[in-house]
């Protein structure tokens, strides 16, 4: 990996600016295949193969990669393109809906710290929306009721693991330091009303304020999105699938900063499948 890249990469992971692309990596269209539906066999090929290597390798720089049990079966690197079906859902294999802006795996004490896209294909360049909680404007009486545990998530229905729960657990939304906090959420997945008025009222409002200031990122085919999970937010602006083979497609890998928290909470043959649930 070049010096200037790995530079690049650990002033990211020590305290960037919640967002990086990374630009320039030569693919070779012809030898990628056709862009799947989503399925059990992926896709598999040589020049994959080496994207892999690359979503890896990035992945192991900043951290250790991860993934979900209960999602594409555990693997550590997933395919996410439209499937028919799926246009209107909030899930990542939606088309002619927004995928609303949210956290990854944002219902689970355990989700990735960041998120790295790697876009193969996007011939109408459907951006990526984005947006760095530390930006919005958030007045303090809001910033107090969303720094309390009276918000629930659920996990969406990607997460074949994840049983519904008669009630998910109360958490806050923000956390950490209050210059630059932590965030979960998930709007699509959570119900207003859960903690009372005040916080239904408070969640409306950063909802309302994350709207304002989302950036949209249009990646091209060789082009790598990494997104601070745990300062950010992000979604996919709506496109018309043609399931021709051409469709939009993306390769992502997750990755977290410390494994340890982790330990007995994971499974499948590569060890990194943490479980949905661990009493979130």
């Amino acid at each position: 990996m070049p010096v200037t890249l790995r530079r690049t990469l650990v002033d990211f992971r020590l305290g960037g600016d919640g967002g990086l692309v990374l630009s320039g990596l030569p693919i070779v269209d012809a030898d990628l295949g056709s862009s799947p539906p989503v399925t059990s066999a992926p896709p598999r090929g040589g020049e994959l193969a080496r994207i892999d290597a690359m979503l890896l390798l990035l992945a192991s720089f900043l951290g250790y990669p991860v993934s979900q049990a209960g999602v594409d079966g555990g693997r550590l690197i997933r395919d996410v393109s439209p499937l028919p079906g799926d246009e209107t859902t909030q899930l990542g294999s939606s088309s002619a809906g927004e995928l609303m802006w949210h956290n990854e795996d944002a219902y689970h004490p355990l989700r990735p710290d960041w998120i790295i896209l790697f876009c193969l294909r996007n011939p109408d360049r459907t951006a990526t929306s984005f947006a760095r909680i530390e930006d919005i404007p958030i007045d303090e009486s809001t910033r107090s009721l969303l720094g309390q545990p009276l918000f629930r998530i659920e996990p969406d229905s990607s997460n074949t693991a994840s049983l519904p729960a008669a009630e998910p657990p109360a958490v806050a939304v923000l956390t950490g330091d209050p210059q630059r906090p932590q965030v979960r959420l998930d709007p699509a997945f959570m119900a207003r009303s859960a903690g009372g008025d005040e916080a239904g009222d408070a969640l409306e409002t950063v909802i309302k304020a994350v709207d304002r200031r989302l950036q949209d990122v249009s990646l091209a085919p060789g082009e790598i999105m990494i997104i601070d999970n745990l300062h950010t937010v992000h979604g996919r602006r709506p496109f018309s699938a043609r399931y021709d083979g051409r469709d939009r497609w993306l390769r992502v890998v997750h990755a977290a900063a410390d494994l340890r928290r982790s330990e007995g909470l994971r499974s499948g043959d590569h060890g990194r499948a943490i479980l949905a649930e661990v009493g979130r």
